[in-house]
């Protein structure tokens, strides 16, 4: 079974700190450098991002369990990461731990298969230094302008795609964009997720919707599965977000493959306000056997 945890709690620092003290036994850090994922979409709105409490005690039990160095890395869609980690107080975090602060946008990038707007292949390009780490996803627990919902996974895959261009690049119409997360996610997962919904984005994510306070945080050392969980806690079901869908499936895993620790899905759910665009974007499946136009990337 794959351990997901939820915690309860008006309060960031402790949710993140139980959900996590919940996993302890599944988190096993390996020698390699770890990295850090907050989502920073826009440097402007916090409500967009990652708040840095989560991020804090993320660092605070990562340092428990031995981990003397850190790279807390961003690549933002809007604004500059310099000024993200200005504006949302990440620079205080140096004075407690050792961080190297990093572009994304800007590092060596390996190539990743996905798919355009004809479901043809194209190649993506990502950070290199993402697939040499130990990566950690913190992220908001926010809906989406283009597959529902996007939580530790999308952090990761879209959040280190090498600048702009490329994150433009992936946003090819529904069924291609949780196609082309689908075939990522088979390259690159995070090795631990945590989603922050002490206060989430609903309606008009990613940056454009407005607080929802469901007071939860979920953790896991399985990067499909926290996300499988959180979206269900947002009032969603699996088979809406179709890239979740996927890669469950290619996985052989289902819902029954997950145990929830702590409080129970039931016990925290809340009902997320959809996006203006949720019609369209639930529009993802191929009418046709979607395993051959996977396997054409």
């Amino acid at each position: 079974m794959i351990r997901v945890s939820i915690a309860s709690t008006e309060n960031r620092l402790r949710g993140v700190a139980q959900a996590l003290e919940l996993i302890d036994s599944d988190v096993v850090i390996p020698d390699r450098p770890v990295m850090v994922k907050p989502n920073f979409v826009t440097t402007t709105n916090q409500l967009a991002a990652t708040h840095v409490d989560a991020t804090r005690a993320t660092l605070e039990y990562l340092s428990s369990k031995g981990v003397n160095e850190f790279v807390i890395a961003v690549g933002p869609a809007i604004g500059t990461p310099d000024s993200g980690f200005d504006n949302y107080g990440y620079r205080d975090l140096a004075n407690d731990y050792k961080i190297e602060f990093m572009d994304l946008n800007t590092d060596d990038s390996i190539p990743v298969p996905a798919f355009d707007d004809h479901l043809n292949p194209q190649t993506l390009y990502m950070s290199k230094r993402l697939s040499e780490s130990y990566v950690v996803s913190v992220c908001p627990m926010k809906t989406h302008n283009n597959v529902v919902v996007t939580l530790g996974l999308k952090n990761i895959l879209v959040g280190t795609l090498s600048g702009v261009e490329q994150k433009k690049k992936i946003h090819k119409g529904s069924k291609a964009i949780n196609l082309t997360l689908a075939k990522m996610a088979q390259h690159v997962v995070p090795d631990l997720t945590i989603i922050d919904g002490t206060v989430g984005m609903q309606g008009n994510g990613p940056i454009d919707g407005f607080e929802m306070p469901s007071n939860v945080v979920v953790a896991s050392h399985h990067g499909i599965a926290a996300d499988v969980v959180g979206l269900q806690v947002m009032g969603y079901q699996l088979e809406q977000v179709g890239y979740l869908r996927y890669a469950m499936e290619l996985r052989n895993l289902g819902l029954d493959d997950i145990e929830v620790v702590g409080k129970s899905i039931e016990d925290v759910k809340v009902t997320y306000a959809d996006h203006d665009d949720i019609e369209d974007q639930l529009t993802w499946p191929i009418k046709d056997d979607w395993h051959g136009v996977f396997d054409r990337s």
